[in-house]
């Protein structure tokens, strides 16, 4: 079995919302709570890559997520559920990347900067992790809840932070 282990993207690891909180102003996204987790951060702070990983996307949505990275995990994960899947992140809010889809990323690589772009609070990065299972079409959702379909990440940080080694 290969647990899920996730390293601290920043540093310091500090929540700002958790997963899962209910709030109407995610019903305009279709969904009814928090699908991610929020972490203070400095405009321009490094984000690192919390696992292995490989970039699926880079993209900028103005009026939602603005500008965002999302990556897809190197391996398969276990999980207590008895799920066998990989895990794609989606990080949200960024100042900038210097990161483009098919990059292969190590633990600690700087995948972004922090920001506060798209539909935001003020600087902080969004974090959506989802579950996910090849499908004959690519990736598709495991998961299938009112918070977009990801899942609590809050039990899979490993308490160290990403760095290069």
């Amino acid at each position: 079995m290969t647990p899920l282990s996730l390293f601290y993207p920043v540093s310091p690891h500090t929540v700002t919302r958790g997963w899962g909180v209910e709030d109407e102003l995610y019903a305009e996204f279709g969904f009814k709570k928090h699908n991610g987790v929020d972490l203070a951060l400095s405009v321009g702070q490094e984000i690192r890559a919390p696992f292995d990983c490989t970039v699926t996307l880079v993209g900028n949505h103005p009026k939602g997520s603005g500008l965002f990275v999302c990556v897809l995990s190197n391996a398969q994960y276990d999980f207590p559920d008895g799920a066998r899947t990989r895990v794609e992140l989606s990080f949200m809010h960024l100042s900038g990347t210097p990161v483009r889809k098919g990059m292969r990323l190590g633990v600690g690589a700087v995948l972004a900067y922090g920001g506060s772009t798209g539909k935001s609070t003020g600087p902080h990065v969004h974090i959506a992790p989802k579950r996910v299972k090849k499908g004959l079409l690519g990736y598709r959702d495991y998961d299938r809840n009112d918070a977009n379909n990801t899942f609590d990440p809050t039990a899979y940080w490993n308490g160290a932070y990403a760095t290069l080694s």
